[in-house]
């Protein structure tokens, strides 16, 4: 980790003495801060002048110190992270730039740390275990750790501490030299497709508002029979299908398909077209039975739907992830380490608490782990007579107009 002042002597030998012995150089890319094999310990402190802004404002960051498992960096800006004002006396969560007040500080390679209270997910877990699950399936998506987090000496309890997608995060996923592109985050609730300012451009100057104006008409206008090839022009639409996918395996209600939100777009300068990534996964199974044949909200998921060809590629990748990324071990091994470091956790009457709520919820989240696994199992097939998994009825017999869909759905 590094406060992004000039290498002490000490450090600068160590680099020296590792390059020579062969031992690869740690490049401080993120791995310490996101070390999943332990609960980190996060200390800030900020000024008694700045904590009525704090409190008050959520958009201007103050200056804070952060200290993270004991590395020091100053300089740095918080501000409250959300939408809504939470009170400093409860538990906010937070959005703190490293390099906000001095442009050399950095903390492990990192400039920006996103530290979630974990509020809407009482097993701390669903950001993590869908991270995951999209790493897999090959699309990106944030790196998440535990932390025990104080303000001003006053422990504040267990927060969810998250990758923020930023440079770095986009030079990780699509190269040094692809980082420059546009990226737009889509806040609750509106589809860029119906109104191009739902997509808010994350910084800098909008380089990609004509390709984003370009793909909405794609979407919007573009006959059935042609969708699929004017879309591979403006997105990776392989990519989109996969994520469309992932969202229906995991549930995950509140993202860019079922509720317009939660969701990412990043022009690639690779190739200038689009790729879609989620965030603020902290809902998803809340419902285990959750269907795959929910309409989509947003307009490209729903036109995909709409479209044989299309839909039959997303029904592919639906068994595709269940099969090949979907994997239940993992994350039942997830819950149990996480069981185990947060389990092991002393601090204060806040930290305390959030260990109350973890044990009342992680068991839940592994009983829903394997009953959405069991839902949506690829051997169910549909037409076998049986009514299985998300099947709603079976009789059969897949003809049409035999009362039962081809996706085992009653029809009309």
């Amino acid at each position: 980790m590094s406060s992004g002042r000039a290498p002490t002597a000490a450090l600068s030998l160590l680099l020296v003495v590792a390059s020579q012995s062969g031992c690869p150089v740690d490049k401080e890319t993120g791995e310490a801060v996101f070390d999943r094999t332990k609960l980190h310990t996060i200390a800030i402190t900020v000024d008694g002048a700045h904590l009525n802004q704090l409190a008050t404002d959520l958009e201007a960051r103050v200056p804070c110190t952060l200290s993270y498992d004991g590395e020091v960096v100053r300089g740095a800006g918080i501000r409250q992270k959300g939408n809504k004002l939470v009170e400093l006396e409860d538990k906010p969560s937070f959005s703190i730039k490293i390099d906000e007040f001095d442009e050399e500080a950095e903390l492990d390679g990192l400039k920006k740390l996103l530290l979630n209270n974990a509020k809407q997910d009482s097993a701390f877990l669903r950001e993590q275990i869908g991270g995951d699950l999209h790493d897999r399936a090959g699309v990106p998506a944030a790196r998440t750790a535990h932390a025990v987090v104080s303000l001003n000496g006053v422990d504040k309890g267990i927060y969810v501490v998250t990758e923020a997608l930023d440079k770095r995060f986009l030079r990780r996923h699509f190269g040094e030299v692809n980082d420059e592109g546009a990226l737009y985050e889509g806040p609750c609730c509106g589809d860029f497709v119906d109104d191009l300012g739902a997509a808010e451009l994350d910084g800098g100057e909008d380089k990609g508002a004509a390709a984003l104006r370009a793909l909405a008409a794609a979407i919007r206008d573009t006959p059935d029979e042609q969708l699929a090839a004017k879309l591979s022009q403006h997105l990776d639409l392989d990519r989109f299908i996969t994520s469309f996918a992932l969202e229906a395996l995991v549930g995950h209600w509140d993202g860019y398909a079922y509720r317009a939100n939660n969701y990412y777009m990043y022009k690639n300068p690779a190739d200038g077209r689009f790729v879609f990534m989620p965030h603020g996964m902290d809902r998803i199974l809340d419902d285990p039975r959750f269907d795959t044949e929910t309409a989509p909200v947003a307009v490209l998921p729903r036109r995909i739907r709409e479209i044989p060809a299309l839909d039959e590629r997303f029904r592919a990748e639906l068994a595709r992830i269940a099969s090949a990324a979907w994997d239940e071990p993992a994350a039942l091994a997830a819950i149990d380490q996480a069981a185990q470091l947060i389990g092991a956790a002393s601090a204060g009457e806040a930290t305390r608490d959030d260990l109350r709520e973890f044990a009342e919820h992680a068991g839940a989240l592994r009983e829903a782990l394997k009953l959405r696994r069991t839902l949506i199992d690829p051997a169910i097939v549909c037409g076998d007579g049986d009514v299985g998994g998300l099947e709603s009825c079976d009789d059969g017999n897949t003809t049409g107009g035999d009362g039962c869909s081809a996706g085992c759905r009653v029809e009309p």
